[in-house]
């Protein structure tokens, strides 16, 4: 009996001990995959943010009016078209543009619109003071955006039967959040440059090249590109992406 137990405490022995090694191989490995799959997650993180930032910016100067302005080599100031369409409705100050058009983005106080003066032969422009939608009536049966203007057309502005201009001058520039951390960040600047709302971030800091911008001249002075740098990082996961970026001729 004494041998039979002495037996069974060693069986035991050997049996926590091999518990044991197989719990803690189990737990490194544990370990590694939840690292692996968080230093994954943070380099797909990393890499999207980098890749924003340069899709929106792309996506601004495909619409802009081919006289981008870098300012420094953190900050672009353009004025990007919305929409160009022939009004569906006038009353007074107010036009309707209809939804047909096909609007890049929808339109906002401070917008500016513009229409060929048939008198002058030069364009007229005004500042839009507020924004609606238009539901669907006999002459907009798409519906459409409802644009109060802060001034009226004159009668040699023919709104209903020339097309309407609607842009909006939009400065991308790289910013420094409360709580320390680099944006790009987005400041409409009609007629002054209002606070900058975020669009893609964290950067890494300017100095760091988070955010570096260059323009490309053609023969004859004019930008014909940008060059984009974008560097960020996630728990430690780094990623960059440099483009160049064609910029757009819209009337």
């Amino acid at each position: 009996m004494s041998a039979r137990r002495g037996a069974g405490l060693a069986e035991l022995l050997v049996t926590l001990v091999l518990s044991g090694v197989v719990m803690a191989t189990a737990t490194r490995s544990l370990v590694h995959h939840v690292r692996l799959q968080r230093d994954r997650a943070a380099q797909a993180q990393a890499d999207e943010i980098a890749g924003d930032a340069v899709a929106i910016l792309r996506a601004e100067l495909g619409h802009a009016d081919g006289n981008p302005r870098v300012l420094g080599d953190t900050a672009v100031e353009l004025a990007s078209v919305r929409v160009v369409a022939v009004a569906c409705e006038r009353s007074a100050v107010r036009l309707v543009l209809p939804a047909s058009a096909g609007w890049w983005s929808p339109p906002r106080t401070g917008d500016s619109v513009a229409v060929m003066d048939t008198l002058t032969g030069r364009e007229w422009r005004a500042a839009v003071a507020a924004t609606g939608t238009q539901h669907a009536t006999a002459s907009c049966p798409s519906g459409g955006a409802r644009l109060t203007l802060a001034t009226q057309p004159p009668p040699s502005v023919p709104v209903l039967l020339l097309p309407v201009r609607v842009w909006r001058v939009v400065r991308y520039t790289a910013y420094r959040a409360g709580d320390g951390s680099w944006w790009l960040g987005e400041r409409s600047c009609l007629p002054v440059c209002g606070s900058a709302q975020p669009v893609a971030g964290p950067l890494l800091a300017p100095a760091q090249g988070g955010w570096r911008l260059a323009m490309v001249p053609g023969p004859e002075g004019r930008p014909v590109a940008l060059d984009v740098g974008v560097r960020t990082a996630v728990r430690g996961r780094a990623a960059g992406v440099f483009s160049r970026i064609a910029v757009a001729s819209v009337p």
